[in-house]
């Protein structure tokens, strides 16, 4: 008996007829990997269902030739498609009922073919001469837009080198200033970040030359604070001297000296920790501390002032305390231990008259009580428990 095997009915599947084209002009056509999916998929279907001279097809049929291929997807892609005039899509309001037809993407195909290949089943000059004009001035055409290509290419390449001429000489002119500045060569994190200012920037190299200067005369030789630096003045679209020196009197210096302050060894600070108690070794409490001092403005001996206030009103010594205290002689405009005294004695004195008024007003106000105890005599009570 002769065997039977399933290649025969595989191939038979298999054999679409699909324009490999479509590759080759895939990026022209704008077409993506899944719209080259569902091509295929409409291909594969049409073989299976009808005549290739009825180029129509529903959606219905496609889904059920390809049950991998949802609606969504079909829908989505076959709607970009008609956009990019690859298929037509018949207007019908059931998914499964449009009808989808490939005659553009064939069109579009030959167009393409005797584009690329101009002698391509043409006539020859003697039957048709109208035609072997128009594709002598078609060809005409496209000899001038690659000369003129061409041309732009040459103006393009003059144009980065001259680029890369002028970036390299700024680069030079920068780095040999750090150099000439910091009396070493330049590392190859500061030539990075060089880079980075000069194209990245964009800033022009007298400009960075200015913003170098006012950094190195703070001994800020740091790439990357000089780069945090650097992008400030962008962001904030300094491009002046005046904007530059306005820029690091108000920041730069500001925080510099707010870093200083915390990290050396400050004898103000180590009395009022001594006085108070409380440990100020830690990096956020000096900064408490230089908030009442510098932004605040109040003296060291109005600071040890409230420490003696807070130490005498609370068991437990905190710089909360302090700062609620400290905000409320601000808010009242006391600067002066003695004017802290005064104030201290008039609450005092106003907390002493308010007690006295309370205390008469009680007076005044209590009841007479006019309870009296009975005295009942013992021998009463035990002749009473005797008789019983």
């Amino acid at each position: 008996m002769e065997k039977r095997t399933a290649w025969l009915e595989i191939f038979r599947w298999g054999f679409v007829n699909f324009p490999g084209m479509l590759f080759a002009y895939a990026r022209e056509l704008d077409i993506e990997l899944e719209d080259i999916a569902i091509i295929a998929a409409l291909l594969y279907t049409m073989e299976r269902t009808k005549p290739l001279y009825q180029t129509g097809i529903k959606v219905g049929q496609v889904l059920q030739a390809c049950p991998s291929l949802g609606k969504m997807k079909i829908s989505r892609r076959l709607n970009r498609l008609q956009k990019l005039g690859i298929v037509a899509l018949q207007s019908n309001q059931n998914l499964a009922e449009r009808e989808v037809f490939l005659d553009p993407l064939a069109e579009k195909l030959e167009s393409l073919i005797r584009r690329d290949h101009s002698d391509f089943c043409l006539p020859s000059p003697a039957e048709n001469p109208s035609h072997s004009k128009e594709v002598e001035n078609l060809l005409g055409e496209y000899r001038t837009k690659i000369e003129q290509l061409e041309l732009q290419i040459e103006e393009n390449k003059l144009v980065s080198r001259e680029l890369i001429k002028q970036s390299s000489s700024d680069f030079k002119k920068v780095g040999d200033f750090i150099a000439k500045k910091t009396g070493n060569l330049m590392s190859v994190k500061m030539a990075g970040e060089l880079n980075k200012w000069l194209e990245e920037l964009a800033l022009s190299p007298e400009f960075l030359l200015c913003i170098l200067e006012m950094c190195f005369e703070r001994s800020i030789y740091n790439p990357r604070d000089i780069s945090q630096i650097a992008r400030d003045i962008k962001e904030y679209s300094i491009n002046t001297v005046e904007g530059l020196e306005s820029y690091f009197k108000k920041y730069v210096d500001v925080e510099r000296s707010r870093v200083l302050r915390v990290n050396k060894f400050d004898p103000d600070i180590a009395e009022f920790g001594s006085f108070t108690g409380i440990d100020m070794a830690a990096e956020a409490r000096k900064k408490v501390y230089y908030k009442w001092r510098h932004d605040w403005g109040f003296s060291h001996a109005m600071i040890m002032k409230a420490g003696e206030v807070m130490c005498k009103r609370t068991k437990n010594a905190g710089l909360e305390y302090m700062d609620s205290v400290l905000h409320d002689w601000m808010s009242k405009e006391i600067r002066q231990v003695e004017e802290v005294d005064k104030e201290i004695a008039q609450l005092k004195l106003r907390n002493k008259k308010e007690k006295s008024i309370a205390a008469s007003s009680y007076d005044k106000r209590k009841p007479v009580n006019l309870e009296y105890e009975i005295y009942v005599p013992p021998s009463t009570t035990g002749g009473a428990k005797n008789k019983v």
